[in-house]
């Protein structure tokens, strides 16, 4: 058999031509730059706004050293990246890739007819209600909630919200409602279900699905006036980070005026994202009180001193079972009025971050209010060390830069 010259071109072209697509099946979607900014980062999720229409699961590795963190895509478009571990003096360019790893990270979704399950290796960490739930014994149906996390539970499998509680059954958990608020002119109170003016209800489920990075639930509410209808459409974004040594996640909200008059938040001692802590530490139910709950803040306020002062973070805790648990929610520093106000309940087991404590404050219509908000939930006793490391990656973040050679 003779090899005529086009015959060699073409099979010298083959194994070339082979080599050329090998490299680009594995060239970088993106060059993104890392800088730790002098901290070192721990278990520290980071987002970032990209310009590529991607979805699923990738890994942001250094080119460097092939160190890489799993990526993944959320709704919004947003990169994002769970580091595990970072040094304080990295700055290094990260190459954007398709993850070659068929399983997903250690946290799981499960649906069901009531509310979406979250669970980190296996161990249950919240649930968010979907459908309505409705209050116990008995009680007026004007108590009945949906679109609120409950329950939230410890590392060990403690619960440590309580939903509908006794003596104020209008609590749930972890839930978000103002209190003193003017809509057209009269008062409408979402928060005090009792006062027949306002409530809030879940409206539908956009995304319930785990990646690499996170399980992500985003979700719509509707803030509603129970003369006028909807007043506030608002979106609830949970990520869910998968951890090892504790539970850690991240809940967005972004509330839009979707009527066409001015919702007036008044000033006010409450209102806002609440805490209703495990029904042991309420004393006010004769059934399951065992103990009081612990405040502490981040300016060093506890339960005697912590009502109306400002604070990045907030711990509550106590005995739940009889072994020790409790949660620390960290305001982001884009909140508005940033620190907070807080307001800490003197007797009973709940408090709220409250920004209306330092004056009115007002949504127009087709405007949004942004809140931001980030869970530790520790197994047993908190570790100082580790809310300090949160708090100052919340205040100082990973800078991240697209970078095109």
């Amino acid at each position: 058999m003779y090899l005529t010259e086009n015959m060699t071109f073409r099979l010298l072209l083959l194994p070339l031509t082979l080599i050329w697509l090998s490299s680009c099946s594995t060239s970088p979607i993106l060059n993104i730059e890392l800088n730790a900014d002098g901290i070192e980062r721990q278990n520290y999720p980071l987002v970032i706004p990209i310009d590529v229409d991607i979805e699923g699961n990738y890994q942001l590795e250094n080119k460097e050293n092939e160190k890489s963190y799993p990526a993944q895509v959320l709704p919004s478009g947003d990169l994002l990246v769970f580091i595990d571990h970072m040094f304080a003096e990295t700055n290094a360019v990260f190459e954007l890739k398709e993850s070659s790893a068929t399983e997903k990270g250690s946290v799981k979704v499960n649906q069901t007819s009531e509310g979406v399950e979250v669970l980190s290796d296996d161990k249950q960490v919240l649930f968010y209600q979907t459908a309505v739930a409705n209050p116990p014994n008995g009680l007026p149906d004007y108590y009945k909630r949906s679109g609120m996390i409950h329950p939230l539970y410890s590392p060990t499998g403690q619960i440590l919200t309580d939903a509908f509680p006794a003596g104020h059954t209008h609590h749930h958990a972890i839930f978000n409602a103002w209190v003193n608020t003017k809509f057209k002119g009269e008062k409408v109170d979402f928060w005090n279900q009792h006062s027949e003016t306002g409530t809030v209800e879940h409206v539908s489920l956009n995304t319930a699905e785990a990646g690499a990075s996170a399980a992500v639930i985003e979700s719509q509410l509707r803030h509603l006036s129970l003369k006028d209808g909807e007043v506030l459409g608002e979106k609830w974004t949970i990520m869910v980070y998968p951890t090892e040594d504790y539970f850690l996640f991240d809940l967005f909200s972004e509330q839009t005026n979707t009527s066409t008059d001015t919702l007036f938040i008044l000033e006010y001692h409450y209102g806002g994202m609440g805490f209703r802590g495990s029904k042991e530490w309420n004393n006010v139910d004769s059934i399951n009180f065992t103990n009081t709950w612990k405040i502490l803040t981040s300016e060093g306020h506890t339960n005697e001193s912590a009502n109306h002062t400002h604070a990045s973070w907030v711990t509550a805790s106590g005995q739940v079972d009889n072994k020790t648990a409790g949660v620390t929610v960290f305001g982001f520093p884009d909140n508005f009025r940033y620190p907070q106000a807080i307001r800490v309940h003197p007797s009973m087991p709940y408090w709220v971050y409250a920004p209306m404590v330092g004056g009115e404050f007002y949504i127009a219509p087709g405007a949004s209010y942004k809140s931001k908000f980030r869970y530790y939930i520790p197994n047993g006793k908190a570790n100082q060390e580790v809310i300090e490391n949160i708090d100052k990656s919340l205040k100082s973040p990973v800078k991240a830069k697209l970078v095109k050679y």
